[in-house]
């Protein structure tokens, strides 16, 4: 059966700029109520005036969305945060769990504490996010839990080992716990985009924690954020489990490259990221 947005309260992280703002402002047109968390108070107050904005033509009254801010590399601040989204409509149907941060550094130029923050960002505050929300949606047999990945989720690339490497501890966990909750009524999906116009390389870590600060080429020409949330919303609705987006040519060989000619990959790969 369907599912519709309307009605359902959806709590997105990294709702501040780029996807997860998209996935906030489309999920505002389709009727969801919204908890809206970032680490930037004031850009996420930005996206609370859009997802008005979406709701304005004949949209019936409904309780105003939320404003979460807190740093999701915080084990405490994101156990803290969880307690207050729960305490704020009483409920979370959707867990959308878009926030992450990229990496821009070989391995060996990458800090530990560097590599610790990207997991923890990425990874742990997923886990920790779940097992917040979970117990909740068990008692109603209903919710969904959504985690946004990325194509590097799919295969390995240089200069992004942390950050796959948190992509892919997504995967396995969110595909793991799907099995366990098989009948339960809750719906886990994994989203992977793969080319999207947004700022994610611009501020991907360099191996010392700075700002990368350079727009890689095939995000500049990829697919408009508006675009690929209509796209997984629609997906979502419709009970779709994995969900590949913005997957352009590129994208798709190299993941069919990656799991079928891996030597052929590897050596693609490497040439592609100017090693």
């Amino acid at each position: 059966m369907r599912q519709t947005l309307a009605d359902k309260v959806v709590w997105i992280t990294g709702a501040s700029s780029g996807i997860g703002r998209a996935l906030a402002a489309e999920a505002a047109r389709r009727g969801a109520t919204l908890i809206l968390s970032g680490r930037n108070e004031g850009a996420l107050r930005e996206t609370a005036s859009l997802c008005a904005e979406r709701r304005r033509s004949g949209a019936p009254r409904r309780p105003a969305d939320a404003i979460l801010p807190f740093d999701l590399a915080d084990p405490s601040a994101r156990q803290l945060a969880a307690r207050q989204a729960l305490a704020l409509f009483g409920r979370i149907d959707v867990l959308m769990l878009n926030a992450g941060v990229s990496q821009r550094a070989r391995f060996t130029e990458t800090s530990p504490e560097v590599f610790d923050l990207i997991m923890q960002t990425n990874f742990g505050a997923a886990v920790d996010l779940t097992r917040a929300v979970l117990p909740q949606m068990r008692e109603r047999n209903s919710g969904m839990i959504v985690c946004v990945s990325s194509v590097a989720g799919l295969m390995g690339a240089p200069w992004r080992t942390a950050y796959s490497a948190s992509k892919h501890a997504q995967a396995g966990f969110f595909s793991s716990l799907r099995s366990e909750l098989f009948g339960s009524g809750l719906q886990i999906s994994m989203v992977y985009p793969g080319f999207v116009r947004t700022a994610i390389s611009e501020n991907a870590l360099s191996g010392d924690g700075g700002r990368h600060g350079e727009l890689d080429p095939l995000q500049k020409a990829g697919q408009a954020p508006s675009e690929t949330a209509r796209i997984v919303w629609d997906r979502l609705e419709a009970g779709a489990l994995d969900i590949r987006v913005a997957f352009d040519f590129k994208a798709r060989l190299g993941v069919f490259l990656a799991r079928h000619f891996p030597k052929l990959f590897v050596r693609s790969i490497s040439r592609h990221g100017g090693l």
